[in-house]
C-alpha cells in the first residue's frame, strides 16, 4: 500500500540506470558551517527531475551539492548543480543510504 502511496507523489517517470557520481556538498555562505565534503555514490535511477543516489554517508536534507556525474565509456564528466530533497537508510547492517535529489537547472 505504501509503495503506491509513494508512486502517486512522483511528478516524474523514474527510469532505472546505473551511474557512478561524486557529490559534494556546498555549504551555505555563512560563517560557522563545516567545509564542503565529498560523497561517493551510485545512482539507481534517473528521471526528468531528478536523480536517486546510493550512499554510504546521508546527504543533508536541503543541501546543494555539485554533483560529478560519470558515463560510461566517455573520459569526461558531467557536472549538475543538485538539491537534496530526501534521505533515507538503506537495510539493517551496512549503512547505505538513499538520497533523492532534484536538478536546481535545466
Amino acid at each position: 500500500m505504501k509503495h503506491s502511496v509513494e508512486r502517486d507523489r512522483r511528478q516524474h517517470t523514474r527510469f532505472p540506470h546505473v551511474l557512478e557520481v561524486q557529490a559534494r556538498t556546498l555549504p551555505p555562505v555563512q560563517a560557522g558551517y563545516p567545509a564542503s565534503k565529498e560523497v561517493p555514490g551510485r545512482i539507481q535511477n534517473v528521471s526528468e527531475g531528478g536523480v536517486c543516489i546510493v550512499s554510504a554517508l546521508p546527504l543533508p536534507v536541503a543541501t546543494f551539492v555539485c554533483c560529478e556525474i560519470a558515463m560510461p565509456d566517455v573520459p569526461v564528466s558531467t557536472p549538475t548543480l543538485m538539491q537534496v530533497r530526501w534521505t533515507a537508510k538503506q537495510g539493517n547492517k551496512a549503512a547505505h543510504y538513499v538520497n533523492g535529489l532534484r536538478f536546481v537547472a535545466s
